[in-house]
């Protein structure tokens, strides 16, 4: 299905400009566009209004402030799926959930028998580690809302909970250990890739975050100790091609074109995504970071990586929409990470999949908030 739409039937930029834009997308898709008229939930209840739900920008918690960027990107992406929605026939508008209260003023203030909220949140009061409490919430107050329950986030933000139940379904992934101490007796073989436990947005991650030895990971675990206040998770560093498959639907899932990331020339020990790469426009890395969207993959190898985002899509309780990242090793995929509520920024990887599919943003996003809806007093979703 072809090539990437006119980014003038985009609110925001469809594509980042310079070098990586022009690996993406190569194909024109026939747009597909969604009924204006949403449908009924099981109760026969009908969406009349999307609430875009983020969480507020706090001074920076246990953090570098540079990692506040991620956190601006969500909000401009909060406008701009409110306006898209807007362009498909949704109502919408922005919220801002700065702690549990503005949340219980959604009940108070909205219809929640008609209102939708696109969930966003990443932290509370700055700490990423309270994002499932805006979830919980709302589940307690019977609010309907997008992408991943409670668990499924609690989860999947835990890299050994993910990891864990990943191997226990037998789903690929690399070996693994956690260290809650600097000097823990060493099991992982190396090299080693070193980052944060329960952190997204590659947050904790840097061009130094592969080690070789057990000095190196020693002090790698400790700087993340000091730093995060939280246990480092180090896992076999799998120097292999690298994909990210979107898969979107519930009960009957969807998968979006597989796209593999290009490192080009980057060193061997700093082919991955790393903080700079991924959000620092200065950076060489991101600079030279491109994407090729669909990937050029036979199918066998497509079949091989279908199935596998599939299994861990369903493992891991993903709900409505997410983003599976893994690796070839020794021609296995095996996944790094499963991403419930992925970036949905207009140049972000599960957008541009979707529009290689054919759907344009406002498309896009009015689905995953049809198939949210659709939940609705529907068991076992």
């Amino acid at each position: 299905m072809g090539e990437s739409i006119d980014a003038s039937s985009l609110i925001s930029p469809a594509l980042p400009s310079g070098p990586p834009a022009a690996a993406l997308i190569n194909l024109k898709p026939r747009v597909r566009r969604t009924p204006r008229r949403a449908s009924a939930a099981a109760d026969g209840l009908r969406l009349e209004q999307v609430l875009v739900a983020y969480s507020a920008v706090e001074a920076a918690v246990r953090r570098d402030p540079r990692e506040l960027e991620a956190e601006l990107e969500t909000i401009q992406t909060a406008h701009t799926i409110a306006e898209n929605l807007n362009r498909a026939g949704i109502r919408a508008q922005t919220y801002v959930v700065c702690d549990v209260p503005d949340v219980d003023r959604i009940a108070r203030e909205f219809d929640i028998d008609h209102t939708l909220v696109f969930n966003l949140c990443e932290h509370l009061q700055g700490d990423s580690h309270r994002d499932g409490e805006v979830a919980q919430r709302m589940m307690d107050l019977n609010i309907q809302f997008t992408g991943a329950s409670v668990s499924t986030l609690a989860r999947t933000l835990d890299k050994g909970r993910t990891k864990a139940r990943l191997l226990a379904a037998g789903v690929p992934t690399a070996t693994y250990q956690i260290f809650l101490r600097a000097d823990e007796p060493i099991r992982v073989p190396f090299p080693a890739i070193v980052k944060p436990l329960a952190e997204d947005a590659s947050i904790g991650i840097d061009r130094d975050s592969v080690v070789h030895d057990e000095v190196s990971l020693q002090q790698r675990v400790e700087r993340i100790l000091d730093t995060y206040c939280e246990p480092a998770l180090a896992e076999e560093y799998i120097d292999g091609r690298e994909f990210n498959v979107g898969m979107w639907g519930n009960g009957k899932l969807y998968m979006l074109p597989i796209a593999e990331l290009d490192f080009g020339e980057w060193p061997t020990y700093q082919r991955f995504l790393h903080f700079d790469a991924k959000w620092n426009p200065e950076a060489i890395e991101y600079q030279t970071m491109y994407v090729r969207c669909p990937a050029d993959i036979d199918s066998e190898l497509a079949e091989k990586i279908g199935r596998v985002a599939r299994q861990a899509y369903k493992v891991m309780g993903c709900r409505d929409y997410a983003r599976v990242d893994m690796r070839l090793h020794r021609g296995e995929p095996h996944v790094l990470e499963v991403n419930p509520n992925p970036c949905l920024a207009p140049d972000a990887g599960f957008p541009n999949a979707a529009r290689v599919a054919g759907y344009d943003y406002p498309t896009m996003v009015s689905r995953i908030a049809h198939w949210a809806w659709w939940r609705r007093g529907r068991r076992g979703y």
